[in-house]
């Protein structure tokens, strides 16, 4: 299982997502599963979260990101985000 670890404390920008969620698409690409570890993150923005977590449901499913990326170590103030942008995402669908 691949690892992917965020270097940012705080995460909150559309654009800086988008180039995670691209690195993260990339490991996903070429790993069953990708370990995303959100040890170091002590606020996520959610705009970041949709951008990053939202997107990949809209894209590939929530099926599908629920069983391929494993979010570890995450405060349940970095989970919250997460969740509600992924949740939008299903609805909209």
């Amino acid at each position: 299982m691949e690892a992917y670890t965020f270097q940012r404390t705080d995460l909150a920008s559309r654009s800086l997502a988008a180039q995670e969620r691209a690195t993260i698409e990339s490991l996903l690409s070429t790993n069953d599963t990708v370990k995303v570890d959100l040890a170091k993150v002590s606020s996520i923005s959610e705009s970041y979260a949709d951008e990053l977590f939202g997107v990949l449901v809209l894209q590939r499913g929530l099926e599908y990101v629920t069983k391929h990326l494993r979010i570890v170590n995450a405060a349940d103030s970095v989970l919250r985000p997460i969740a509600v942008a992924m949740k939008r995402r299903v609805a909209a669908a």
